[in-house]
């Protein structure tokens, strides 16, 4: 042991020695220059040796005795004594390891200031030698383009439930943010849109999507405050870079917008395991709602999943979702104000400039209103399937009237053709994009990720509507049936990109009114639904 505490001090010695002995040239010229006078010396010494010797011959032709040549003798210091020469070693041992001890000090301190920067997955990341801190840029970009085929009957029902929704073209989404960590427990998030959102086809002024900081110290619970997203169902916690098609799932996303989505304020505790994923939120409204409201909204958004079986080739996970908006915001100032809540979605499609929502309840004076629902995905190797089923409710604020249901339910699945498959994200219990085993190139032939996609959703927002011809039913709402097939192909080059092809066949049922026009007087309870299909391309970048 000790002679290997010797050595390993005798490198770190060496180490640090080495600089002293930095003028190489030097040492060799004086080696050089001291062998060169041990030569010469030796020289000398053979020249009066054979002097001597000659010498002696002529003395012994002369007759005389001449004594025989002698060594002086070489005296030899005695060795001390082997405690003495351990104590030594030992005084020398401590030296090394002291000198070793504080160059590995130093090291570690220098070490511990310098920071580690990457760009994983194409997102620049800073962060500290010791990890406790970290900032990662954030960024999404989703370009649309899209046209509605719809019949001459639209310009028909302009007045009544839509017009000639508007082809064209809009920044989806246009984020900038950043992400990371401080003093190892905290997480903070803060990012910006410049993008349409889900409210217009047009681009907005840059708004607050992600404001919060969370303490993720007491692990694997964490407390979040801010704006943000709270975690309001399934399709809804699958990030927007990593959704299956170009918009979630009109079931899911009116379960969303109730009191989730974008920007919505609120503080939540989460729950994050292996498989095991839980949120409670209590919320409030948006930063950029528009709309005015004396008192805002309150309501209460939980949701847990269950990645129930895993293995190398399944997934499955089940998915339960529940919202209470108990308060609504005022819409006026002072007692007595109206509570108003309105069930709405559009055709799965944002490009229209005109945001129109085909189906809508319209706007009801609710004490409360709530939603739930169960959802459940399941992946073999490199087939996916997803499928939900929703209720939504509100309780009338008006005495005497009757409590109001509706429901919607999706089903869909996708099939990645180059065999990769979803990965399952931990952090929200749900899934992501597939990452290409073999990234586009041209060069290496790499052909990327090629996925084709299909889904069908149901979103029924009557109530008691009756039929075509016939009045409304008292306490009824003909907030209309929408009904939509969606087909896909995404491409994913690498990591960050993701082109996507749709194709929509839009079905709205709905009873309503029809102005006079076209050659006809007013037309009550009448089919004032729409049906026609739509083509869309998207073009993501996603860090």
């Amino acid at each position: 042991m000790k002679f290997r505490t010797l050595l390993l001090g005798g490198a770190a010695l060496a180490a640090a020695a080495s600089p002293a002995f930095a003028d190489d040239a030097a040492i060799l010229k004086r080696l050089d220059d001291m062998q060169h006078m041990m030569d010469l010396q030796q020289k000398q010494i053979a020249a009066q040796r054979d002097e001597i010797a000659a010498l002696r011959g002529a003395l012994r032709r002369k007759g005389l005795k001449v004594p025989p040549p002698t060594e002086a003798p070489v005296a030899v210091a005695a060795p001390p004594p082997l405690e003495t020469r351990v104590a030594q070693q030992q005084v020398a041992i401590d030296d090394l390891v002291g000198k070793f001890t504080a160059l590995e000090d130093r090291t570690r301190i220098e070490k511990a200031d310098r920071t580690s920067i990457s760009i994983a997955g194409g997102r620049p990341t800073i962060t500290s030698a010791d990890g406790r801190f970290s900032l990662s840029i954030r960024a999404i970009g989703q370009y649309d383009m899209a046209y509605y085929m719809q019949g001459n009957g639209a310009r028909q029902l302009a007045a009544a439930n839509g017009p000639d929704l508007s082809s064209g073209g809009n920044w989806r989404r246009a984020q900038l943010g950043i992400q990371g960590k401080l003093f190892g427990d905290w997480n903070y998030y803060f990012n910006y849109d410049f993008g349409g959102g889900a409210s217009s086809g047009n681009e907005l002024q840059g708004r607050i999507q992600q404001a919060y900081v969370e303490y993720a110290g007491l692990a694997p619970f964490a407390i979040r405050v801010g704006a943000f997203a709270p975690s309001a169902n399934l399709e809804d916690a699958t990030g927007a870079g990593d959704v299956i098609f170009l918009e979630r799932n009109a079931p899911s996303d009116l379960s969303r917008s109730l009191a989730g989505g974008d920007g919505r304020d609120g503080i939540a505790i989460t729950y994050t395991g292996e498989r095991l994923f839980a949120s409670l939120a209590y919320t409030g409204g948006k930063v950029a709602d528009s709309s005015l409201f004396f008192d805002e909204q309150q309501a209460m958004v939980v949701r847990a999943s269950d990645l129930f079986y895993s293995d190398n080739d399944w997934k499955a996970l089940v998915s339960v979702a529940g919202t209470y908006l108990f308060h609504s915001g005022d819409v006026t100032a002072g007692a007595g104000s109206a509570h108003n809540v309105n069930f709405q979605d559009g055709p799965e499609l944002t490009t229209d400039d005109n945001s129109l929502r085909l189906i809508s309840t319209g706007a009801i004076n609710a004490s409360h209103a709530w939603n739930y629902g169960v959802e459940a995905a399941a992946e073999f190797r490199n087939f996916y399937s997803q499928a939900g089923y929703f209720q939504y409710g509100m309780d009338h604020a008006a005495a005497g009237s009757s409590d109001l249901a509706f429901d919607g339910w999706y089903l869909q699945g996708t099939w990645i053709l180059t065999g990769e498959s979803r990965p399952y994200n931990v952090a929200n219990g749900s899934f992501s994009n597939p990452k290409p085993r073999v990234p586009f190139s041209i060069d290496g032939w790499g052909p990327g990720a090629w996925e084709l996609a299909a889904r069908y959703s149901d979103l029924d927002l009557n109530d008691n509507a009756g039929t075509v011809g016939s009045a409304l039913p008292a306490g009824g709402v003909r907030g209309g049936d929408q009904k939509i097939a969606t087909f896909e192909i995404n491409w994913y080059p690498n990591s960050a990109l993701k082109f996507a092809l749709q194709y929509q066949n839009v079905n709205i049922d709905r009873i309503g009114t029809i102005p006079a026009g076209f050659g006809h007087g007013v037309l009550s309870n009448a089919q004032v639904g729409q049906r026609f299909n739509t083509l869309a391309f998207r073009s993501q970048l996603s860090l």
